[in-house]
């Protein structure tokens, strides 16, 4: 995940409600060999800027409940 390229801004729409990176099944984190906290999509293979993950999310935002039944 540390070698990842951070996700195009383009990609994330803003959200007002819980449906949010954060709550997505794609969402990943880690740290970093400084012991920095990584946020990431799984999905696009990207880091995501620190905050934005409580805030935006993709087109492809997916809940836990819908990726078991889809």
């Amino acid at each position: 995940m540390e070698e990842w390229d951070y996700l195009d801004e383009r990609k994330l729409e803003r959200s007002y409600d819980m449906r949010v990176c954060v709550s997505c099944v794609h969402f990943a984190h880690g740290v970093d060999s400084h012991c920095r906290t990584l946020v990431a999509c799984q999905l696009h293979r990207s880091q995501l800027q620190q905050e934005e993950h409580l805030t935006r999310r993709c087109e492809y935002w997916k809940w836990a409940t819908e990726a078991l039944i889809a």
